[in-house]
C-alpha cells in the first residue's frame, strides 16, 4: 500500500514536470529562432529530451504497479530500469547533434540577440527550478531521479546560456554561443553516464551499491551454528528491493534448529544491509560446484 502511495505522489511530481517543461520547450524553440542562439537552441533540445524523459519516467513507473504474473514472477518493476536506460541513451543522441552544430558554428558564428536571449533563459531557469522542485521529493526512485537529473541538467544549462548573453552582450563575441553549447553538451554527457551505469548495473544484476559479497558471507558466517556460506548472489529487483540467495553450512541438524537459525541469518542481513528478499538452502557439506563466495568459519 505504502509503495503504491509513493508512486502516486511520484506520478504527481512528474505530471507537474511535464507539463512545465513542454512550456519552456515551446518558449525556447520559438526564442532561438528568434535570436539565432544556438545555446538557447540546444537548450530546447534539452527540454525536449527532458520531456520524452518525463514520459517515459511516468509510463514506467504506472507499467511498474502491475502485480505479479505466472510469467513476470518478479512484477514490471524492470520496465523502470529499461526506461531509464533508453533516457541515458537519448542524451549521448542529442549531445552528438548538439556538438556537430557547434563546430559549425564555431567556424562560421552568426549575429545573435543577446539581450532577448538572455531574458527567454532566465524565464526557462526559473520553470526548471520549479519542476526540481516538484521532482525533488521522489529522487529515492531511479526515475524520479532520472527525470530530476534531467532538469537540473536543464537549469544549468540555462545559467551558462544566461552566462554566454550577458558576455555575447558585454563583449560582442558571437563564437562564446557554440562554446556554451559545447559546455551544456558536458553537462548532458554527464548526467546520461550516470543513468545509464545504474540502469545497467541493474539490469545485468549486479552487485547493489554499498554491499559486498565478503561483508554478506561474514556476516551470515558469524550466526551462531553456521559453519560457512557458498553460492552466495546478491543482486536488485529494484533499488527498494535488493534481494541475496545463498548455500548456508550448517551441522546435522533438526529442522527445527534450522528454522532458527535461518531466522537469526535474516535478522542480521536486515539491520545491516536492509535486505528482506532472501532465499537460503542449507546444506551439511559443500558441493564445490559453482563457487562465488566460500566463507568457512576456522
Amino acid at each position: 500500500m505504502s509503495t503504491h502511495h509513493n508512486h502516486n505522489n511520484h506520478g504527481s511530481g512528474l505530471r507537474y514536470a511535464i507539463g512545465i517543461t513542454s512550456a519552456i520547450l515551446i518558449v525556447e524553440l520559438v526564442g532561438g529562432v528568434w535570436t539565432n542562439s544556438l545555446a538557447l537552441l540546444s537548450d530546447a533540445a534539452h527540454a525536449f529530451t527532458d520531456i520524452l524523459a518525463l514520459l517515459l519516467s511516468w509510463f514506467a513507473m504506472r507499467i511498474s504497479l502491475k502485480p505479479a504474473t505466472p510469467t513476470k514472477t518478479y512484477g514490471y518493476y524492470r520496465s523502470e530500469f529499461l526506461a531509464a536506460l533508453v533516457n541515458g541513451i537519448m542524451l549521448f543522441a542529442v549531445s552528438a547533434f548538439i556538438l556537430i552544430e557547434a563546430y559549425h558554428r564555431i567556424q562560421n558564428p552568426g549575429h545573435i540577440k543577446s539581450p532577448e536571449m538572455v531574458v527567454i533563459a532566465l524565464a526557462g531557469l526559473a520553470a526548471n527550478l520549479l519542476s526540481a522542485y516538484y521532482l525533488q521529493g521522489g529522487s529515492s526512485n531511479i526515475n524520479v531521479r532520472a527525470a530530476l537529473y534531467h532538469v537540473l541538467g536543464d537549469a544549468l544549462a540555462s545559467i551558462g546560456v544566461i552566462t554566454g548573453g550577458v558576455l555575447i552582450w558585454w563583449t560582442g563575441w558571437y563564437v562564446i554561443d557554440p562554446v556554451i553549447s559545447v559546455v551544456i553538451c558536458g553537462i548532458i554527457v554527464i548526467g546520461g553516464l550516470g543513468l545509464v551505469r545504474e540502469s545497467v548495473n541493474i539490469l545485468m544484476e549486479g552487485t547493489p551499491a554499498g554491499m559486498g559479497l565478503n561483508e554478506v558471507a561474514g556476516t551470515i558466517s558469524s550466526v551462531e551454528g553456521v559453519s560457512g556460506v557458498h553460492d552466495l548472489h546478491l543482486w536488485c529487483i529494484s533499488p527498494e528491493i535488493p534481494s541475496l540467495s545463498a548455500h548456508v553450512m550448517v551441522d546435522d541438524i533438526a529442522c527445527s534448529r534450522a528454522d532458527t537459525i535461518r531466522d537469526r541469518i535474516n535478522d542480521a542481513i536486515v539491520r545491516r544491509f536492509g535486505v528482506v528478499h532472501t532465499t537460503l538452502q542449507f546444506e551439511c557439506s559443500e558441493c564445490g560446484h559453482n563457487t562465488i563466495v566460500a566463507h568457512e568459519m576456522r
